[in-house]
Protein backbone atom coordinates (compact mmCIF):
# COMPACT_ATOMS: atom_id res chain seq x y z
CA UNK A 1 0.00 0.00 0.00
CA UNK A 2 1.60 2.84 -1.12
CA UNK A 3 1.38 6.18 1.63
CA UNK A 4 -1.11 7.99 -0.75
CA UNK A 5 -3.62 5.70 -1.98
CA UNK A 6 -6.88 6.85 -0.57
CA UNK A 7 -10.40 5.43 0.52
CA UNK A 8 -13.72 6.69 -0.99
CA UNK A 9 -15.75 7.25 2.16
CA UNK A 10 -19.61 6.57 2.41
CA UNK A 11 -22.31 8.90 4.31
CA UNK A 12 -25.05 7.53 5.91
CA UNK A 13 -27.17 8.13 3.25
CA UNK A 14 -25.11 6.30 0.79
CA UNK A 15 -23.75 9.05 -1.24
CA UNK A 16 -19.65 9.58 -1.67
CA UNK A 17 -17.78 11.58 1.04
CA UNK A 18 -14.80 12.37 1.53
CA UNK A 19 -11.76 10.94 0.21
CA UNK A 20 -9.29 10.12 3.25
CA UNK A 21 -5.36 8.39 2.97
CA UNK A 22 -5.45 4.70 3.45
CA UNK A 23 -3.10 4.10 5.03
CA UNK A 24 -4.70 6.05 8.17
CA UNK A 25 -8.60 4.84 7.83
CA UNK A 26 -6.81 1.11 7.58
CA UNK A 27 -5.15 2.00 10.85
CA UNK A 28 -7.78 3.98 12.77
CA UNK A 29 -10.24 1.15 11.43
CA UNK A 30 -8.20 -1.26 12.64
CA UNK A 31 -8.27 -0.49 16.20
CA UNK A 32 -11.77 0.95 16.25
CA UNK A 33 -13.11 -2.92 15.20
CA UNK A 34 -10.77 -4.39 17.69
CA UNK A 35 -12.19 -2.38 20.25
CA UNK A 36 -15.81 -3.09 19.05
CA UNK A 37 -15.48 -6.73 19.05
CA UNK A 38 -13.67 -6.48 22.69
CA UNK A 39 -16.94 -4.87 23.85
CA UNK A 40 -19.82 -5.88 22.05
CA UNK A 41 -21.47 -3.02 21.99
CA UNK A 42 -19.87 0.39 23.42
CA UNK A 43 -20.95 3.97 23.27
CA UNK A 44 -19.25 6.45 20.69
CA UNK A 45 -17.77 8.49 23.10
CA UNK A 46 -15.98 5.52 24.87
CA UNK A 47 -14.85 4.19 21.47
CA UNK A 48 -13.52 7.51 20.71
CA UNK A 49 -11.96 7.53 23.91
CA UNK A 50 -10.05 4.16 23.88
CA UNK A 51 -9.30 4.46 20.34
CA UNK A 52 -7.23 7.94 21.33
CA UNK A 53 -5.42 5.99 23.59
CA UNK A 54 -3.94 3.85 21.07
CA UNK A 55 -3.68 6.13 18.12
CA UNK A 56 -0.07 7.82 17.67
CA UNK A 57 -0.44 11.98 17.41
CA UNK A 58 -0.83 12.84 12.99
CA UNK A 59 -1.79 16.06 11.50
CA UNK A 60 -5.62 16.17 11.23
CA UNK A 61 -8.43 15.65 14.19
CA UNK A 62 -8.71 12.11 14.94
CA UNK A 63 -11.90 12.73 15.91
CA UNK A 64 -13.21 13.50 12.94
CA UNK A 65 -11.33 10.64 11.35
CA UNK A 66 -13.06 8.37 14.03
CA UNK A 67 -16.56 9.82 12.96
CA UNK A 68 -16.12 9.45 9.31
CA UNK A 69 -15.17 6.61 9.97
CA UNK A 70 -17.62 4.61 11.70
CA UNK A 71 -19.89 6.29 9.47
CA UNK A 72 -19.00 4.92 6.77
CA UNK A 73 -17.84 1.19 8.39
CA UNK A 74 -22.04 2.07 8.84
CA UNK A 75 -23.26 2.75 5.56
CA UNK A 76 -21.63 0.08 4.14
CA UNK A 77 -23.26 -2.63 6.86
CA UNK A 78 -20.42 -3.12 8.64
CA UNK A 79 -21.51 -1.29 11.45
CA UNK A 80 -24.41 -0.49 13.41
CA UNK A 81 -24.85 2.95 15.67
CA UNK A 82 -28.48 2.72 17.49
CA UNK A 83 -29.36 5.91 19.75
CA UNK A 84 -30.08 4.40 23.43
CA UNK A 85 -31.12 6.70 26.67
CA UNK A 86 -30.29 9.69 23.89
CA UNK A 87 -26.52 8.63 23.39
CA UNK A 88 -25.02 7.02 20.50
CA UNK A 89 -23.82 3.27 20.82
CA UNK A 90 -21.11 0.98 17.85
CA UNK A 91 -21.54 -2.19 17.80
CA UNK A 92 -21.16 -5.14 14.51
CA UNK A 93 -24.23 -5.20 12.27
CA UNK A 94 -26.39 -8.49 12.96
Amino acid sequence: MRYNDSVQLLQSNGKAGASIVKYRYEKIKKIMLMIIREAGIISFEELSNRTLRRLTPFDGNNMWYMEAIVTDLEARGQLECPLLNGQLFVKYAG
